[in-house]
């Protein structure tokens, strides 16, 4: 890791960022009395906007220090880390949810972090990567750690998101008058199946279980878009 210090025109916000920065004018003031206490997080990335870096973590004192210089406040630089460019999306959402964890956060915020926190799990397993657990770990404990959350907690908002990607019995009986056809029972049934693999899935410590579960998802999708196509 690199420290420096760069322009603030050098610099893009990340259009990953999830966080609402809405305090900018009380951390615009500490940094005008106290200076700028710790760096942002950028990786390098040049592109055709002319900016050579993308912001990891950090968007409130960016956005607080852009405040001040455009007031002629406070000289247009911040210090900053220099990482390594993430690899894909999945870790660069990761990497920003881990820069975040001291930030008070409403439920949306929470489930995003966990979302995007489950998909990088899935990720890594997709490239043969798949973290390493304790006996007697599961996914939601390395979310646990990776966010900040309790294991209770992961697991009540992984359960909702499931949920939400999953018909609901009375969803289905309201439909069932106006969806009789074989085809759209097949689709239902199949969700139906998708959400219980999913259930399984994230429940699972067994390395050999896991992936074979994992392929099972895989095909009922596969299955799905072949039929809704």
């Amino acid at each position: 890791m690199e420290i420096t210090t760069l322009k603030l025109t050098e610099i893009r916000t990340n259009p990953l960022n999830i966080y609402q920065e809405q305090t900018i004018k009380e951390l615009a003031d500490s940094i005008l009395q106290w200076g700028q206490l710790e760096n942002a997080t950028v990786y390098k990335d040049e592109q055709a906007d002319g900016k050579k870096y993308t912001l990891i973590g950090g968007h409130r004192r960016f956005m607080a220090i852009s405040y001040l210089a455009e007031r002629n406040l406070y000289p247009p630089k911040i210090h900053v880390n220099v990482v390594n460019k993430p690899t894909a999306d999945t870790e660069e959402k990761m990497m920003i949810v881990a820069d975040n964890h001291q930030r008070v956060k409403d439920k949306q915020t929470k489930l995003r972090e966990i979302q995007y926190a489950n998909d990088y799990w899935n990720y890594l397993v997709s490239i043969n990567k798949k973290p390493r657990l304790e006996q007697g770990k599961k996914k939601r404990d390395w979310i646990a750690e990776k966010t900040g959350y309790g294991a209770r907690v992961v697991q009540d908002i992984l359960t909702e998101i499931r949920n939400a990607n999953t018909p609901t019995q009375q969803t289905e009986n309201s439909t069932s008058n106006n969806s009789t056809s074989p085809k759209d029972r097949a689709i239902k049934q199949l969700k139906q199946a998708k959400g219980n693999l999913s259930k399984w899935y994230d429940e699972e410590s067994n390395q050999i279980e896991y992936e074979k579960i994992l392929g099972y998802i895989r095909t009922v999708e596969d299955l799905l878009e072949r039929i809704q196509r």
